[in-house]
């Protein structure tokens, strides 16, 4: 059988005390050691998860806020091309209006024109006509006479040119 001596006595008494010793100085500083340790990883993880959920709330403001800048700058892009669209309409239309009003001007310009030839014509062919019927008459009708014959001629021709 065992013998259980004093030396097994001593044995556990030893095996007590090492065990008493190892808790107070080895085991409560470690386990104290680890737990601060723990603490300190779980303070990490949750101010990493902090961050990365506030990170996640920033980009998603972010883009948000990028999809408004786009959205605005889109708006003021198509407002410019429709300001542009109706300043180069309002262009158009001045050129056309400048246009048209110089026609009419270059039309009443040449219808004056023409008025003043006419009339530089007529007489210039009633002098000559006056001229030629003096040199042919010698004379005999008086020079008023002569114009009103050739004013009611060329007033015949007038007539007759126009209808």
């Amino acid at each position: 059988m065992i013998d259980f001596g004093w030396t097994y006595f001593f044995q556990i008494i030893n095996i007590i005390v090492l065990y008493l010793l190892l808790r107070r100085y080895l085991f409560k500083p470690v386990t104290g050691f680890i737990n601060k340790r723990r603490e300190y990883t779980e303070g990490l993880i949750n101010e990493a998860n902090h961050s990365f959920t506030r990170a996640q709330k920033l980009q998603e403001e972010s883009e948000a806020g990028l999809n408004e800048a786009r959205r605005e700058a889109q708006a003021l892009v198509e407002q410019a091309v429709e300001h542009g669209k109706a300043m180069a309409a309002e262009i158009a239309e001045r050129a056309k209006a400048e246009e048209a009003a110089r026609m009419e001007r270059a039309q009443k310009e040449i219808e004056e024109a023409k008025v003043r030839a006419i009339q530089e014509v007529r007489q210039e062919v009633a002098s000559l006509s006056v001229k030629i019927a003096e040199t042919i008459l010698e004379q005999n009708l008086s020079r008023e006479a002569h114009m009103h014959l050739i004013e009611d001629a060329l007033d015949r021709m007038d007539d007759a040119h126009v209808n």
